[in-house]
C-alpha cells in the first residue's frame, strides 16, 4: 500500500511539473476579461491590471469607508446577461434547460457569498434580506460559462484550444443602501481550476462552482480588508490525489 501511495504521489508531482512548464506562473496564467455583457452601469470607469485585487477590471469610488456599513445584502444573481456560445445549439439540453440551470448556478453564487459574510465577518456585517440605509448592497451577474473540453466532447462538440478546463465570468457592483448609488464595479473571468487526477466533468457548469467559491472569498475579503491590502488571484491548478 505504501508503495502504491508513493507511485501516485510521484505521478502527481510529475504532472504538476508539466503543468508548471506550460504555465510558469500559475496564478498569472489567467483568462483575459470577458466582453462587457451589459450588466454594469459604468464599465468605462473600470481599470484593468490592478495588481492588489484578484479581478480583471475594477472601479471603486474614492473616499468610501466600508467599515461604516453594518449590514450586507446579496441580491439574487442575474443570469439574463449570460453570453451564448455555439455549443449551446449542439448540446442535448431540452429547451430552457440552460436558463434554469444557470439560475441554479446563480443562486449557488448568492448563497456562497452570503455564507462567507456569515462565517468570516459576523461582527462586521449582518447578512440581511431587506437592505436599509446601513446596508452595503452586492449585485452580481454570471455572464459566461464555457464548459470543459471533456464535457464538450461528450456532446459531440469539437473543442479547439490548448487550454481545456473551461471558463466562468461574472460582473458585479456595490451600492450604497441609503442612496442606491453605485460605489464600485468589477468583473472577472477565470479558467476552471485544473484537477490533476479527477478529470471527469459530469455537468457543464461543475468547474464554475469552484471558481464561484473563490470569488465569494474574494468579495468578502475586499469588503473587510485594508485599502492597500493585496488579495491573491485564483490559482490555475489544484493537486488532488483520490
Amino acid at each position: 500500500m505504501i508503495r502504491i501511495n508513493q507511485l501516485v504521489q510521484n505521478h502527481t508531482a510529475f504532472i504538476a511539473v508539466l503543468l508548471i512548464a506550460m504555465c510558469p506562473e500559475l496564478t498569472g496564467c489567467r483568462a483575459t476579461a470577458a466582453p462587457d455583457a451589459g450588466f454594469l452601469e459604468q464599465p468605462q470607469l473600470m481599470h484593468e491590471g490592478v495588481n492588489r485585487l484578484p479581478f480583471n477590471a475594477v472601479w471603486f469610488k474614492p473616499g468610501i469607508n466600508y467599515s461604516s456599513y453594518k449590514k450586507v445584502y446579496v441580491a439574487p444573481v442575474d443570469t439574463t446577461h449570460l453570453l451564448k456560445h455555439e455549443w449551446w445549439g449542439d448540446s442535448s439540453f431540452a429547451p430552457g434547460d440552460q436558463a434554469s440551470q444557470a439560475q441554479d448556478l446563480g443562486e449557488y453564487f448568492r448563497q456562497e457569498v452570503g455564507a462567507r459574510f456569515t462565517a468570516e465577518s459576523p461582527q462586521r456585517f449582518k447578512l440581511v434580506e431587506v437592505p436599509d440605509s446601513e446596508t452595503l448592497i452586492i449585485e452580481l451577474a454570471i455572464v459566461e460559462v464555457v464548459p470543459t473540453k471533456v464535457w464538450l466532447n461528450t456532446i459531440g462538440y469539437i473543442a479547439i484550444g490548448a487550454l481545456s478546463q473551461g471558463t466562468t465570468a461574472f460582473e458585479g457592483r456595490f451600492k450604497d443602501g441609503a442612496s442606491k448609488e453605485v460605489i464600485a464595479e468589477f468583473k472577472d473571468r477565470e479558467y476552471g481550476q485544473i484537477d490533476i487526477v479527477s478529470v471527469n466533468d459530469l455537468t457543464w457548469f461543475k468547474h464554475s462552482k469552484h471558481t464561484i467559491r473563490i470569488w465569494a472569498d474574494d468579495i468578502e475579503e475586499i469588503c473587510t480588508s485594508q485599502p492597500d491590502q493585496a488579495i491573491e488571484p485564483m490559482s490555475s491548478v489544484t493537486l488532488k490525489v483520490w
